[in-house]
């Protein structure tokens, strides 16, 4: 008999989870069904007594990384350090919330050959960028938060914040002044994500002051950001070889499952290609 999963989310139209999951299973033989449901937050407790119950495991995406943790038995330490969930896992009727998102990010740089050291400029505050802002600064990075205008108040107090939190000297920057040498950039934003392809963080000569970039976002596979930076020679990589990883990770806690960087690479060129021909569609 198939075991259920399900990611869950709001909205959730062009997730591309079900495929790469459906990917991960049928490399390990493993039979199970996989689909998406979106939720809306004020639907979230009548849906996990109702629905999510009844699965073997679900994966959890925006909003609902923090809301879910309420009706779940209890924590996984990275869950818990992070004050998130994005994997569930039904383990013998106890419900265990994991968090894969940073896991992914760090396996993400390792899969570019990037190395997380030195100067890192983070662009973005938010709840994906607090988890690479953490890991940065576990790393003894030095890191800067870069952002936009408009969002420097609400960016300022969450830096004081993780300072405090972390016991470190994070700093912030406007995009614009940003003039100084990095090791590295990571794009923590939406910023270039489809259909607003067009789109960079910095100005094109702004890449020049890093040695290595590193955009999360996932679709398109190569972002504006990562063209220009490819063009001026940087090391670069992309969202996906992180949505792919963090993902595989939540098969080890589903059901046990270990991949190799084979298996890795093959699903990370087999959902590249579904991704482009999904919205090609459209």
């Amino acid at each position: 008999m198939s075991k259920k999963y399900r990611v869950i989310g709001y909205p959730i139209g062009h997730s591309m989870s079900p495929f790469i999951h459906k990917e991960l299973f049928s490399l390990k033989g493993f039979s199970a069904d996989y689909e998406k449901q979106e939720i809306a937050p004020d639907m979230l407790r009548e849906e996990f007594e109702s629905t999510l119950k009844n699965l073997d495991g679900f994966n959890v995406t925006i909003p609902h990384k923090v809301s879910i943790i309420k009706y779940l038995d209890r924590l996984d330490g990275s869950a818990a350090e992070y004050g998130a969930v994005n994997v569930v896992a039904n383990e013998n009727g106890e419900y265990v919330g994991y968090n894969t998102d940073a896991y992914g990010f760090l396996e993400g740089l390792k899969f570019s050959k990037i190395a997380l050291s030195g100067k890192v400029l983070v662009y973005g505050f938010g709840g994906a960028a607090r988890t690479i802002i953490t890991e940065c600064i576990k790393a003894g990075c030095e890191v800067t938060i870069g952002t936009a205008p408009d969002f420097l108040e609400q960016g300022t107090k969450t830096v004081q914040e993780l300072s405090e939190k972390l016991g470190a000297d994070i700093k912030i920057i406007l995009g614009e002044d940003i003039k100084e040498k990095y090791t590295l950039l990571v794009n923590a934003t939406p910023v270039g994500m489809y259909p607003k392809v067009n789109a960079m963080p910095l100005k094109a000569e702004q890449i020049d002051l890093f040695d290595a970039v590193y955009d999360i976002v996932y679709n398109p596979e190569e972002t504006l950001l990562l063209k220009t930076a490819k063009e001026k020679g940087k090391i670069c990589g992309g969202g996906l070889s992180m949505l792919v990883t963090q993902a595989a990770k939540a098969h080890e806690y589903f059901y046990g499952a270990e991949f190799s960087n084979e298996e890795i690479e093959a699903t990370i060129k087999n959902t590249a290609k579904a991704q482009e021909e999904f919205f090609k569609g459209e």
